[in-house]
């Protein structure tokens, strides 16, 4: 039974009388965060790469490796069912990629960054019918190897587009710094496009991280890149980058 939400001035009150007005209480920031599909799926990458790093550290001891095993294997089950039906942002992404005047790199660009991911979105959901016993086991493994193909594709895509982003910001605070003078710190246009491209370039670290996992994928694990504890820290890495996102954005 879903509960309707009350406003959240009514909480107001019971706040602490020491808290900040221009902070939101974190308990109500958390509630907005966990409503979200993206946050909850966050919290469980955050959990299975953690687990994925304890394993590949060998400390666990052989009563809990099985059971550490076992989690992370659970968790990357439930993030596949968990992300059902998310190839569809990527299709809306890429009719509003068309739809708006662009060059036709960038549409190239776009095509191959929403294209791949939503492709890889799509297959996920296929293998995760498979795992659950809906469907062949064999399926499975196909579609895994043409979904880690369509993931890199994705970000690569997804990589450069970011790059000349990263590029145009920069080219317009640099602007903006011309017209109001190098001193003036505090203009706000500048603060804006200042985190802006922050976030951007975070975007770019996480991408590549979840790329290099990507790539490991496509060569079967096989590689210096491809060592369990250098691929859990980068999916750890995008993990955490991915949940502050979605911490500050909700």
């Amino acid at each position: 039974m879903e509960v309707e939400a009350k406003p959240t001035q009514n909480l107001k009150p019971l706040l602490p009388s020491n808290s900040c007005n221009d902070r939101r209480d974190f308990l109500l920031h958390l509630e907005a965060y966990l409503a979200r599909r993206d946050g909850v799926d966050k919290l469980l990458k955050i959990s299975r790469y953690a687990a994925k790093i304890a394993i590949a550290t060998s400390l666990p001891t052989e009563t809990l490796a099985p059971r550490l095993k076992a989690f992370e294997s659970s968790v990357g089950l439930s993030r596949k069912a968990f992300r059902l039906g998310k190839f569809v942002q990527d299709i809306n992404a890429l009719r509003a990629a068309a739809g708006r005047p662009t060059s036709v790199v960038d549409l190239l660009l776009s095509a191959a960054a929403y294209g791949g991911e939503g492709v890889y979105y799509f297959l996920e959901q296929v293998v995760w019918l498979s795992k659950a016993g809906i469907l062949s086991p064999e399926l499975a493994r196909r579609c895994q190897k043409v979904s880690a193909w369509a993931e890199l594709i994705g970000y690569v895509g997804s990589i450069t587009l970011k790059v000349k982003e990263v590029r145009k910001i920069r080219s317009t605070i640099g602007a903006r710094r011309r017209t109001v003078g190098s001193g003036d710190s505090d203009d706000v246009e500048i603060r804006t496009l200042s985190d802006k491209l922050f976030l951007k370039q975070l975007s770019i670290v996480q991408d590549l991280a979840d790329g290099l996992m990507v790539l490991g994928d496509v060569r079967d694990g096989k590689g210096f890149l491809t060592d369990p504890l250098v691929m859990a820290s980068a999916g750890m890495l995008s993990a955490f980058i991915s949940s502050h996102k979605n911490w500050t954005s909700c």
